[in-house]
């Protein structure tokens, strides 16, 4: 449990362990214990998050009125699996009839209106990756356009369960002096969804992309396209709708290369601090100054030992100054990134980026072998430089006219690399595809009788290759009599939902085992 919640620093942990989670069906752990999934029909993970939010906060003041709270309110949303309750969705029907070009124009437009972009910023063009919506047949578009409503919908749910948590803070009097940061997102809009979106985005995960037809013909199956954003799918939208979402920058999660694939919103309020009620900041900060931030903000300085272990210093920069001057100078001055090889170096307005010759959502074994060891050498990536103080939305690549300073950031990105342990690039690729880092030679499981809650990420690595069960089972039969009793039913050993896995069960007195691929019915 070393990096489990609690041992990381928080006294309480209630919610989800791994990267995503049905918001219907979580397999939930309250500190260091799994408790599974809830057993109540009419759960929503938002809603319950926010119950046990509030009630931690009341509780933590009963007990301590004079201390201060730290909450740190993650949800699952609006990651995949987009998933929400109906009168949400139904809100939003309707209004992405038009498609992904004209959503995001209105987007554009909207931003220049409102004042959060600068009034030069451009709306950098479609990839030819992303369809125009004009060519995606009639029938497609309605499945298509009912993707982003559950997304809508999903996505103001999610702003709702974080009111309703600032608005109990404001009821119990502690509005004023509480520090809150609303970081939408960890990267852009995710396109992970491929071109068709995904009744099930674990399709995409495992490399098996589907066409429009594949589409339709599975959510046939899964009982009809209401069924989508509900509990009996875990869908994820096409993938132009995130690269509209990201107006207006180009690409998306996965492309750290790019302003669409890592830059993020967020809000701060503090009433008793901060007067600039609406105010802008433009200063560049990047989620490693949050932590210093707070430390500032609480006057308290950055621990160099913890519990006798010394700390690895902060990397981050407080940007507690612009609370008061929104002109101030930033103090974050250069920044790396890296994701699956899409890489960039931020130095002082400046932008370097190499993004690689592969499409985001193409997981598939051809692809990802052209990045092999051995085959794939990052020297060659071809470079881009962005201007950003003068170029909001990077759309005008100067790297032909600045060739010293593509040589300087270049340079800057492979020491920042080295130095932050980024190397080798493109190692996470070993955990995308096939075997899972972290258990080459352990090859025998034992689990025993009411062992559940395994997550799929710690279940033994059965995938693309051989394997056997064996299991100790009490056989109550005649005497006599071989095999086992007529009659006799049951799971002996499972890890599946409907959108698949594999069971080994007893049926009619029959042994049986069945695996299904991701819940492919096509």
């Amino acid at each position: 449990f070393d990096r489990w919640p609690n041992a990381l620093g928080f006294d309480y942990f209630w919610g989800f362990l791994g990267g995503e989670t049905g918001q219907f069906d979580p397999v939930l752990t309250e500190n260091n214990t799994i408790i599974g999934v809830p057993k109540d029909k009419n759960f929503y993970f938002n809603d319950a998050m926010v119950e046990h939010s509030i009630s931690w906060i009341r509780g933590q003041k009963a007990q301590a009125p004079d201390k201060p709270f730290f909450l740190y309110f993650s949800t699952g949303a609006t990651h995949a699996p987009h998933q929400v309750p109906k009168e949400w969705s139904d809100k939003y029907k309707g209004k992405f009839d038009h498609g992904w070009d004209k959503l995001r124009e209105q987007t554009f437009a909207r931003q220049k209106q409102l004042g959060v972009i600068p009034a030069t910023a451009k709306l950098t063009p479609r990839d030819p990756a992303f369809p125009a919506w004009d060519s995606v047949p009639q029938d497609v578009k309605k499945v298509y356009a009912h993707q982003m409503e559950v997304y809508a919908g999903y996505q103001e749910n999610t702003d709702n369960a974080v009111g309703r948590v600032v608005k109990a803070v404001e009821d119990m009097g502690l509005a004023d002096n509480t520090l809150i940061f609303y970081i939408f997102g960890d990267n852009g809009a995710s396109m992970e969804g491929t071109e068709t979106g995904t009744f099930n985005e674990m399709t995409t995960l495992n490399g098996v992309p589907m066409t429009a037809d594949q589409q339709l013909k599975a959510i046939k199956a899964y009982g009809g396209l209401h069924k989508w954003g509900g509990p009996d799918m875990a869908p994820h939208y096409a993938a132009a709708w995130a690269w509209a979402g990201n107006a207006p920058f180009q690409w998306g999660k996965q492309v750290a290369s790019h302003l669409g694939g890592i830059r993020d919103a967020m809000v701060i309020r503090w009433p008793k601090r901060i007067t600039d009620k609406g105010g802008l900041r433009s200063q560049f900060t990047h989620c490693t100054d949050v932590a210093p931030t707070i430390l500032e903000a609480a006057g308290l300085p950055e621990p160099r030992q913890v519990d006798g272990v010394p700390q690895i210093p902060m990397q981050g920069v407080s940007f507690a100054f612009t609370f008061d001057d929104g002109n101030a100078p930033s103090r974050h001055t250069q920044q790396y990134f890296e994701i699956l090889g899409n890489r960039a170096m931020y130095k002082d307005g400046w932008l370097a980026s190499w993004r690689l010759d592969r499409i985001p959502w193409k997981l598939n074994p051809e692809t990802l072998a052209r990045f092999a060891p051995g085959k794939w050498n990052a020297d060659n990536d071809k470079c881009e430089l962005y201007n950003l103080d003068e170029d909001f939305s990077q759309t005008d690549n100067v790297a032909d006219k600045y060739p010293d300073k593509v040589r300087e950031l270049t340079a800057l990105f492979w020491s920042e690399a080295e130095k932050y342990q980024v190397l080798p690039l493109l190692g996470e690729l070993a955990t995308v595809w096939g075997f899972p880092k972290g258990l080459p030679d352990q090859n025998k499981f034992t689990y025993y009788n009411g062992t559940e809650n395994i997550s799929s990420g710690m279940i033994p690595p059965i995938y693309n290759r051989s394997y056997s069960i064996s299991a100790d089972l009490d056989n109550p039969g005649h005497a006599g009599t071989f095999g086992l009793r007529p009659g006799l039913a049951g799971v002996i050993v499972a890890e599946s939902s409907f959108l698949g896995g594999f069971s080994l069960y007893v049926e009619n007195g029959h042994l049986k085992h069945t695996y299904s691929l991701l819940g492919l019915k096509l």
